[in-house]
């Protein structure tokens, strides 16, 4: 097991590491239907009940609270918390337990099996009320959460007899997932970046300790985990391992690193990512025909011009990028199993090669149902289609990277983020109650006229359009060019966040009427430094917002919605930085080396911002997808 911590030391060095009047923020038009959407997370991963999660979220990263925002739009969903480490099956027991509240039965015989004890943590209470076959929920695993919902699933179905077995041998009470019949309370499982067949990263890791080392020690520095206590928990009690009063959290996985009672016991994260342990787990789990399956993946790298090899893409995340080369040059060897790894394994994410990540196959190398036909249908993901159950509906692949598809450490944007996951969503919910089929995606198209698909804002102006932020002038006119108010903005910017504003009800600005439409918005902006006004008293929500006045909103807004800006790029002066305001210099700044914004190229090369010149309606688009 040697292999498998430098393999984990790995992993811990990566992972711990959204007139131009918007539509409103909260959801149109959701099914009476409408069913949870419960969330697991990857390999070191955590969820709304770390402590760690407040400080970065897991579901969103540095692109804000993805949980939060989607249930603003009315999509009721949790980030559920299993083991960072622990395998799929101790997993799918604890996401079991904490869904209906109640202490964690790993079962008798697998406990026996693997030297651990068979109870674990208690959730004192269920991740919500009610689940049941008329609650159902939509499962979206991420990486190895993956693995762990289709294992969950299987075990909701059809049980486990040696495990109802062991326990009346042993006079002990059954878990009821073990028991099975409550297939029926999935309506869908979506995996996102899943290794469903393992990954090569696996194969590829027999490194340096020193790297693996210096990299956890860099990034837990990042997060804070070299001075934090008791923030990540990595549940693994029932391996009798517990955080000591005095380690830090850093300090807590690098003694689980070493620790050969964990890694000596093949259950682990570690192992069942292995190619060969993936397929016979693959093996054991039948694709239920009353369930609806998604799968989306992604593709951070290209080939060289050079090797033909694959090699990251210039926007991976740095931690990443050795392991994307080492990935996308591994082929032409063979497992200890017996599979071969040919080219079709090269592509990747930098953690999942693209191969295992459309669906799962089997030990005979097939994606087939029970009955031998085929298991998969690939989806175009905007043309008009319908889905079927009982088969994986795979999406196109998308260029992220393997964190980056979840927020990612300031390798993506939160219109990016937000705009993909409202995209599964409504895959989901377009099933609900027909077989109406899918439109694009989030199921708007534009039809304005003065928006052709050629212009440099089109997919600016889309985004928005799609997620809510912005509507038209008319259903044919966008006006693109126009100018943006600053009532407009902030509304815009409300929209994106998916903000409440029921509590904001009075304005404290004389200047903008409780009537209006825009009071509330402009009060939670005020009420939370997002907008400061032009004096303490008044507003001006109706005069035409300048560029500069926009990037200071939206700084502002960063800092309040815990969204990390890139400062990647150097600094560089604009040819006109001498008229941007005082307090606008820093804003423009980070906006500036964020990439957010680039100015306009003079004829002598030179950029000029325009600081006092008003925002356009597209512009605004532009920025807004770029945070």
């Amino acid at each position: 097991m040697k292999k498998s911590k430098k393999l984990l030391s790995l992993l811990l060095a990566v992972l711990l590491l959204c007139g131009l009047l918007p539509a409103a923020a909260s959801a149109e038009g959701n099914p009476e239907d409408d069913y949870p959407f419960v969330f697991v997370h990857g390999l070191m991963g955590w969820g709304e009940r770390s402590m760690l999660d407040p400080i970065m979220p897991y579901w969103g990263m540095t692109t804000g609270n993805l949980m939060k925002y989607l249930n603003s739009k009315g999509y009721e969903s949790y980030a559920a918390q299993v083991g960072p480490l622990s395998g799929a099956w101790d997993r799918a027991c604890e996401l079991y337990a904490q869904l209906v509240g109640g202490t964690v039965d790993y079962g008798a015989a697998h406990s026996a099996a693997k030297g651990h004890d068979r109870y674990g943590i208690t959730y004192e209470k269920p991740l919500f009320e009610g689940w049941s076959a008329q609650k159902k929920i939509n499962l979206i695993g991420h990486s190895f959460g993956g693995a762990t919902t289709r294992l969950f699933l299987e075990l909701l179905a059809n049980g486990s007899a040696e495990e109802v077995a062991a326990a009346k041998a042993a006079g002990t009470k059954v878990s009821p997932l073990f028991e099975g019949g409550k297939g029926n309370w999935v309506y869908s499982l979506t995996a996102v970046a899943a290794p469903h067949n393992g990954t090569t990263f696996i194969e590829t890791c027999d490194v340096s300790t020193k790297v693996v080392t210096d990299a956890i020690y860099n990034f837990g520095a990042a997060l804070g985990l070299t001075k934090l206590k008791g923030v990540y928990d990595l549940q693994l009690e029932h391996f009798g391992i517990y955080r000591k009063d005095s380690e830090t959290d850093m300090q807590y996985l690098i003694r689980v690193l070493n620790s050969s009672n964990f890694m000596s016991h093949n259950d682990n994260a570690i192992y069942d990512l292995t190619i060969d342990n993936a397929l016979k787990i693959n093996d054991g789990i039948e694709m239920q025909n009353n369930v609806y399956y998604f799968s989306v993946c992604g593709d951070a790298t290209h080939p060289s011009s050079v090797s033909g090899n694959e090699v990251p893409d210039s926007s991976v995340f740095a931690l990443l990028k050795p392991f994307a080369a080492m990935i996308g040059k591994y082929y032409d060897k063979y497992t200890a199993g017996g599979v071969y790894i040919d080219r079709t394994w090269l592509p990747n994410d930098g953690m999942v090669n693209v191969v295992s990540g459309l669906y799962p196959v089997n030990s005979r190398l097939k994606c087939e149902k029970s009955d031998g036909s085929r298991g998969f249908v690939v989806c175009d993901g905007y043309n008009k289609e319908s889905y079927a159950k009982g088969i994986w509906n795979v999406f196109p692949t998308q260029p992220y990277d393997h964190l980056s598809i979840i927020g990612g450490i300031l390798s993506n944007t939160v219109s990016n983020t937000r705009h993909l996951y409202m995209e599964l969503i409504s895959r989901v919910t377009s099933t609900y109650g027909s077989s109406t089929p899918a439109e694009e995606p989030i199921g708007k198209t534009m039809s304005f006229t003065d928006v052709a698909k050629d212009r440099w804002s089109y997919d600016y102006i889309l985004k928005m359009y799609q997620l809510g932020v912005v509507n038209g002038r008319s259903d044919s006119i966008f006006d693109p060019t126009g100018n943006v108010t600053r009532a407009e903005f902030v509304k815009m910017l409300a929209c994106l966040d998916g903000v409440d504003t029921s509590a904001y009800v009075k304005c404290r600005f004389t200047d903008v009427s409780d009537k209006s439409v825009f009071a509330p918005y402009v009060e939670w902006a005020a009420n939370n430094g997002i907008v400061l006004g032009i004096d303490s008293a008044t507003f001006k929500p109706n005069d035409n917002i300048t560029r500069e006045q926009m990037a200071a909103i939206i700084c502002r807004y960063a800092d309040y919605a815990g969204i990390k800006l890139s400062d990647d790029a150097p600094a560089a002066a604009f040819a006109d930085s001498a008229q941007i305001s005082k307090y606008a210099v820093d804003y423009v700044t980070a906006l500036q080396r964020a990439g957010i914004i680039c100015g306009k190229q003079n004829a002598d090369g030179s950029f000029s911002y325009y600081p006092k010149s008003f925002a356009t309606r597209e512009q605004a688009c532009k920025v807004l997808s770029l945070i």
